[in-house]
């Protein structure tokens, strides 16, 4: 068996372009903890980053024979960037990855365009609250800053659990669809240096 530490990268995707299973495997050991770093520090949702990674792989694998990569990592940042940029596309996050970013925290150690990212995300999310219909941004404040359940708004409000339910995915989707170009353009710059 091939060891970890005798081959670089390029040697690797060489040895993987000749069907070089060994090669995979330490390419894998490699780069799937900072691949999977960087796809849960954008997604904040494990399940979804490691499906990111396998796919990626899986890609690698099924494509060894055309692959043609000089900087393995940074090419491996590229493609989770661009995963997570489909997979944001395809409206498949968690309903609380868009409520959950008004009020995340920075980063440790956060740099001034970390800090301006943040601050325009939370400007769009306000600017989408304050723009809701007066019931239905009620129902959503009550639910993200009152941390009421639906039945619990329910029975505040007077209204049935399916309107309640109903003004919450609509306040979401209107989120959801002002900040995806905001969030696609965060995945087009560099990764924060922690998460490569």
């Amino acid at each position: 068996m091939i060891s970890d530490n005798n081959y670089s990268d390029p040697e690797l995707i060489s040895m993987l372009k000749h069907g070089d299973a060994q090669a995979f495997d330490l390419l894998y050991a490699r780069h799937w903890s900072s691949m999977y770093q960087a796809a849960f520090y954008l997604l904040r949702d494990a399940d979804a980053a490691m499906d990111i990674v396998q796919d990626i792989f899986t890609w690698l694998w099924e494509k060894r024979r055309q692959l043609d990569i000089q900087a393995v990592p940074a090419y491996l940042r590229s493609a989770v960037k661009f995963k997570v940029a489909n997979f944001i596309r395809s409206g498949k996050i968690r309903e609380d990855f868009y409520t959950g970013l008004s009020t995340l925290p920075p980063p440790s150690a956060p740099g001034p365009q970390d800090l301006l990212e943040l601050h325009d995300l939370q400007v769009v999310i306000q600017q989408v609250i304050s723009s809701l219909p007066e019931k239905c941004r009620e129902i959503f404040l009550l639910s993200r800053d009152g941390q009421l359940s639906n039945q619990q708004i329910a029975d505040l409000l007077h209204i049935s659990l399916k309107t309640v339910e109903a003004q919450k995915t609509i306040a979401l989707r209107r989120i959801r669809t002002a900040l995806a170009p905001h969030l696609l353009a965060m995945l087009l710059v560099p990764l924060a240096a922690g998460c490569a």
